[in-house]
């Protein structure tokens, strides 16, 4: 059994009785979870459709995309956007203006998918852009992981300087008797930090079956017991 600690953003005690029922049921028998790795949770829909956006990040990007949809009648629900190392990457729902229910049209879906690749690919040809059209849910952070790590975000250009002490302190030490690896994490401490290790590490076909956090004033420490398996 693992016991966790937590607070709210503040650091103080939880008392939102709301609150203490959401993490009750995400943590319960009530919840439910897929057994693929490699699962991202997309659950049908009718009423938005998602699309997934990732190419050059510059300023103003996010007011274009807006732009573009509004002029193509579309009304945006909810949107999520990254961006890293000069890429962004952004889930967003949208729905038809006139019916405020997901677009259909194979057409219109075409014409919307080609003028976002219009705005995201920008003046940058160097790196391509990519939409993506979809009617469903999909657990926005996790996929946004999923679409940098595609876009491989992490390369950086040549003749970028690194600060090293902004770089974490990963260390990971390979326990061949016990069939695990521990891998140790100290960096600065910040919202979604324990969320970003496990999807990281989900990504890169590691299962983290343990963990201890410790987080004292701006700095994190984060040991993960971790079970990796090779896929074909």
């Amino acid at each position: 059994m693992d016991v966790f600690n937590v607070t709210d953003q503040d650091r103080n005690k939880i008392t939102d009785d709301a609150v203490l029922d959401y993490i009750r049921k995400s943590f319960g028998p009530e919840s439910c979870f897929t057994s693929s790795m490699r699962s991202v949770g997309v659950k049908p829909s009718v009423d938005h459709t998602a699309i997934e956006l990732i190419g050059s990040d510059r300023p103003g990007l996010l007011s274009e995309l807006s732009a573009v949809l509004t002029h193509l009648k579309c009304n945006v629900v909810n949107a999520e956007v990254w961006t890293h190392n000069t890429r962004a990457a952004a889930v967003m729902q949208v729905t038809d203006e006139e019916t405020g229910s997901a677009i259909t049209d194979p057409e219109r879906l075409s014409r919307i998918k080609a003028l976002l690749c219009n705005v995201l690919r920008g003046s940058n040809h160097s790196r391509g852009a990519k939409t993506v059209l979809s009617h469903g849910v999909t657990h926005t952070d996790r996929r946004l992981h999923q679409m940098m790590l595609a876009d491989r975000d992490y390369e950086r250009a040549d003749g970028d300087v690194l600060d090293e002490k902004q770089m974490p302190d990963v260390n990971v030490v390979n326990w061949c008797d016990k069939d695990y690896s521990v891998v140790t994490i100290r960096s600065k401490d910040r919202p979604k930090l324990l969320f970003d290790t496990v999807c990281t590490l989900t990504d890169m076909d590691y299962v983290v079956f343990h963990a201890n956090i410790d987080a004292e004033g701006p700095e994190a420490y984060q040991v993960g017991h971790c079970l990796h398996f090779h896929l074909h």
